[in-house]
């Protein structure tokens, strides 16, 4: 790749990342879409709560879902698959955890996510 090529590509993937707040919103309602009642929360972890983006990030999603069936990673393509459907780009460097309420407590307790950024899921 010329120096141009990667230039323009790091400018174009950092001016995604920068939009991280409606990337998520899109995968809040994919969610909602898929799982229904089941999707209790979608949270918004690393680097992108944090503030702390860079050209290298992606942008750390966790779905809190009530049943832990879902924990699949089935689930997770279905969630992907739909938010492309409505609009996530397919190059959106997104990387999707899914969690029972349990398991986000215990990691926020930990200090795992330092900081989280709640989306709202309608």
């Amino acid at each position: 790749m010329s120096r141009g090529g990667w230039a323009r590509y790091a400018l174009e993937r950092y001016a995604m990342l920068r939009r991280w707040r409606d990337l998520a919103s899109i995968i809040a309602r994919a969610c909602l879409e898929v799982l229904g009642n089941e999707c209790l929360e979608v949270h918004v972890v690393g680097g992108a709560a944090e503030d702390r983006l860079t050209v290298l990030s992606d942008i750390d999603i966790v779905i809190v879902t009530g049943n832990p069936d879902t924990k699949t990673l089935d689930t997770i393509l279905a969630v992907k698959r739909k938010a492309e459907e409505l609009g996530l780009p397919v190059e959106a460097p997104i990387d999707l955890k899914i969690l029972t309420p349990e398991e986000f407590r215990e990691l926020l307790e930990k200090g795992v996510f330092r900081k989280t950024e709640k989306i709202e899921v309608a």
